[in-house]
């Protein structure tokens, strides 16, 4: 595809959420066209929940669909910041109920502060890494921006995690697609690295005519680094297209 004109030596990954099907779910996602996509879709971000009582719709399809594909897969939980961490946690591992937690990696959206203090917000987030940690064995991942981290976080009260930060191009005139920001993010104060850069967020859809737009990420890495962080680093071959895939097809 023409579009792809940054960040090639950076492997690519989406993100996916309700709102990349119709609401009467006539429109879905094509996982298939995900799996023969170039550049290759190393890993797929999708929203599992929200805060204490909701869950995306289509998690569990998404889910369903980026197993029988072989993706690495990112479940994410936007964190309310003034309500309880532990309804939040047992929401979202509700939501995940059945599948491999050892397979997976999880992730916090930090997007929202409500108003609230960095010392509660700072103590909602510690609260959810603390209580995920106890039952994955690791932390999860933590979704932001550089700006959002500075204002409304005090990283000297939490552990060390991996980073998702999003910085994108300001976005061009509709129908047109924006291009990919070039990486790396911008990084919070504190910070000396990043896992995952998400670059755009008005970039060409893939597989999911309901919308025209789609999210898109880099990781600080190879394919094979992405595999490696998820613990599967045997090269295999993918059943849709017969290429070898650093083993992202089982």
């Amino acid at each position: 595809m023409s579009y792809f004109k940054e960040n090639g030596q950076y492997a690519f990954g989406i993100d996916l959420s309700r709102y990349n099907s119709s609401p009467d779910g006539r429109l879905g996602v094509d996982f298939d066209t995900i799996a023969l996509h170039r550049p290759r879709v190393a890993f797929i971000a999708m929203r599992a929940g929200v805060s204490w009582g909701y869950q995306d719709a289509c998690f569990a399809k998404y889910f369903a669909e980026a197993e029988r594909i072989g993706a690495c897969i990112l479940p994410y939980h936007v964190i309310y910041p003034g309500e309880p961490a532990q309804t939040q946690v047992d929401n979202f591992l509700r939501i995940l109920n059945g599948c491999n937690l050892d397979a997976v990696r999880l992730v916090l959206d930090l997007e929202l502060d409500f108003g609230l203090s960095k010392t509660v917000i700072t103590r909602t987030v510690l609260h959810c890494l603390q209580q995920l940690e106890r039952v994955c064995g690791r932390l999860p991942i933590l979704y932001s921006r550089a700006g959002w981290v500075n204002a409304h976080l005090a990283l000297s009260d939490l552990p060390q995690v991996d980073w998702w930060l999003a910085q994108y191009r300001w976005a061009v005139p509709a129908p047109l697609y924006t291009p990919e920001y070039p990486c790396p993010p911008a990084l919070p104060k504190g910070v000396s690295t990043w896992l995952i850069h998400q670059t755009a967020s008005r970039a060409p859809s893939i597989g999911a005519p309901a919308n025209p737009y789609m999210d898109y990420n880099r990781w600080n890495g190879t394919e094979a680094d992405v595999r490696r962080y998820f613990g599967a680093e045997a090269t295999q071959i993918c059943p849709l297209d017969g290429e070898p895939c650093d083993g992202r097809w089982g």
